[in-house]
């Protein structure tokens, strides 16, 4: 089991975990410790993971139809492919929208003077060839 997958299943751990400790279960909340989770995955860039994560969540979990059901597979997949990229895995990346490029570019520019110059560079490589700028 590679490292994103690991990652996915962390996440279903974290979710049934939640529903077995819990009365009843509420999507938000669940959702904000798989933020955690995944800021803790990324404790080297831990500012650049809590932006990836938050805008996850005020995308695809704050604003859902039905916050009761988050996250759905979907929208998992959507935080696994983030993951994926900042591992440098860009095989589970296809789930991301040309709106979820852009944006990520803008938090990577953003955290940019923070940033390893090697990660900083591979990172807006790929944004170019999405063409998120």
């Amino acid at each position: 089991m590679d490292s994103i997958d690991k990652f996915y299943a962390d996440i279903q751990k974290t979710k049934k975990h939640y529903r077995a400790e819990h009365s009843s279960y509420n999507g938000s909340a669940c959702s904000k410790e798989i933020v955690s989770l995944f800021e803790k995955e990324n404790p080297s860039i831990q500012s650049l993971a809590s932006s990836f994560a938050n805008y996850w969540f005020e995308t695809y979990i704050q604003d859902s139809a039905a916050v009761s059901e988050e996250p759905t597979e979907e929208h998992i997949a959507k935080l696994v492919a983030m993951q994926s990229l900042l591992q440098d895995d860009l095989s589970g990346t296809d789930c991301l929208s040309s709106s979820d490029w852009k944006e990520l570019c803008t938090l990577v520019n953003y955290e940019a003077e923070d940033l390893d110059i090697d990660l900083l560079n591979r990172l807006m490589a790929v944004f170019l060839d999405k063409q998120a700028f």
